[in-house]
């Protein structure tokens, strides 16, 4: 006779989230409603604009490596949170209540799997904008939520096995990147060599095998799932601990509007994961040590690369999908966001008053040398996609060189937030922080008036 006493799963999830009245849910509610909305009218405008358009030559080719870098990077933020992870405050429960450990995570690794595949389903609708549909859309969208799944169910099987495959992933996606700059034509690839595009899927021959496709990726997804729900039991505070601590981070950074907090976080983790590193007697000028120095600091960061990397084929993609009259803005957006990510030496330096006293030099002269390595890749990053961007000019690549490097150092140079400023109240609007307004403009103007320019040029 089972005991009526007994401590179950639900019971211990009533007690660490106690019932919202359903008014007070329904008001939380608006927001995210209201802006998924937005985000899901734009999205069917992209969709609906990839289905009704022709996949160029090339295109199946294309997708396919969009298709694996989409994949590489949902596993390694799948991997870097966890993806299974329990904040401080439920950590006792989930490790010492006598209730099995895997009832107590199963709601949020399901939870997680639903992400996933939402994910997975949308990521076909990105692609299907990029280049147009080179597959049915159904077809992609059931493949794209099985992968997704799969992401993170095998995400959820690697986290206790001990096994750190961003190594390979991070492979992955130069592969991926290299593969999205050679055209197929170089690798003696027919143009068209997927198969039938959007105009001949009313074949059941070709029905029949995407749906061969897609059942057998359920079914692989449905496998590692199940792995997954079984690892969840061996998990321990070493396995949940670092993605709840980096949810809690993320969560108040995007609350304050400082994500200063957070990139310290995954600093201080980036640096435990490197273990040690070899001391090396540094010789020159205190300007050369110190830009000997943002390099090695790029070389222990090598995601940092990555991302310059993986930039390089967004202005020629969205090229293809949208009017070549925006191009040239995004190439200076996309050229702002490698350049930023070559920055962080001079981030640290200029936001850390200790240690621009430590090193005993002028200010103008510290943040000159950390600015070495960050223009040289905003030249180099402008110079090689304007060789094969249409659209993009000589004289845009020259400004969105110059104007990323402005925008990163007016950026890295902006002082502490300022959270008193003043707030003025104009009646419709509510509260408005005019002077949190202002403070964060520093950067995103000049790079909106740089677009501008490049619009007009």
């Amino acid at each position: 006779m089972p005991d009526r006493h007994a401590v179950t799963a639900s019971a211990v999830r009533h007690r660490l989230r106690p019932p919202v009245p359903w008014r007070l849910q329904v008001t939380r509610l608006y927001a995210p409603f209201v802006n998924f909305s937005i985000v899901g009218l734009v999205g069917y405008g992209w969709v609906y604009a990839g289905l009704t358009k022709a996949s160029y030559p090339g295109g199946e080719w294309t997708a396919l490596w969009l298709w694996v870098l989409g994949v590489a990077v949902l596993m390694k933020v799948a991997l870097a949170a966890g993806p299974v992870f329990v904040g401080a405050d439920r950590m006792f429960w989930v490790l010492s209540s006598p209730v099995p450990r895997e009832a107590l995570l199963r709601p949020r690794f399901l939870w997680l799997l639903a992400v996933g595949a939402v994910v997975g389903a949308c990521w076909p609708a990105v692609v299907s904008g990029i280049v147009g549909a080179v597959v049915p859309p159904l077809v992609a969208a059931g493949a794209g939520a099985a992968c997704g799944v799969a992401v993170v169910a095998g995400a959820a099987a690697v986290q206790r096995a001990g096994v750190r495959p961003q190594g390979w992933l991070s492979g992955l996606v130069w592969l991926a990147v290299v593969a999205l700059l050679v055209p197929p034509e170089r690798l003696g690839l027919p143009v068209s060599w997927l198969g039938a595009g959007a105009g001949q899927v009313s074949e059941p021959g070709l029905l029949d095998g995407w749906a061969g496709v897609v059942g057998a990726a359920w079914v692989v997804a449905i496998g590692l799932a199940v792995v997954g729900a079984a690892s969840l039991r061996s998990l321990r505070r070493s396995d949940l601990a670092p993605g709840g601590a980096l949810a809690g981070v993320a969560r108040v950074s995007v609350s304050w509007f400082d994500l200063a907090l957070l990139g310290a976080v995954l600093a201080e983790r980036r640096a435990r994961a490197l273990g040690r590193v070899k001391s090396v007697r540094l010789r020159g000028s205190r300007l050369v040590v110190l830009a000997w120095c943002d390099a090695l600091r790029l070389r222990r960061t090598p995601n940092a690369v990555l991302v310059w990397a993986a930039l390089l084929p967004v202005p020629a993609l969205v090229s293809v999908g949208w009017q070549g009259a925006v191009v040239p803005a995004v190439h200076l957006v996309a050229a702002f966001l490698a350049t930023d990510r070559l920055a962080a030496g001079l981030k640290f330096v200029c936001r850390s008053p200790a240690m621009r006293r430590a090193l005993g030099l002028p200010d103008r002269q510290l943040r000159l040398a950390h600015l070495v390595f960050p223009a040289v890749g905003a030249v180099l990053w402008c110079a090689v996609t304007a060789a094969f961007t249409p659209h993009v000019s000589a004289v845009n690549a020259l400004v969105s060189a110059v104007g990323a490097v402005a925008v990163v150092y007016r950026v890295a140079t902006r002082p502490p937030v300022d959270f008193g400023a003043v707030v003025i109240d104009f009646g419709v609007l509510g509260p408005t922080p005019l002077g949190l307004m202002a403070q964060f403009s520093r950067g995103p103007a000049l790079l909106a008036a740089l677009g501008l320019l490049q619009l007009a040029l």
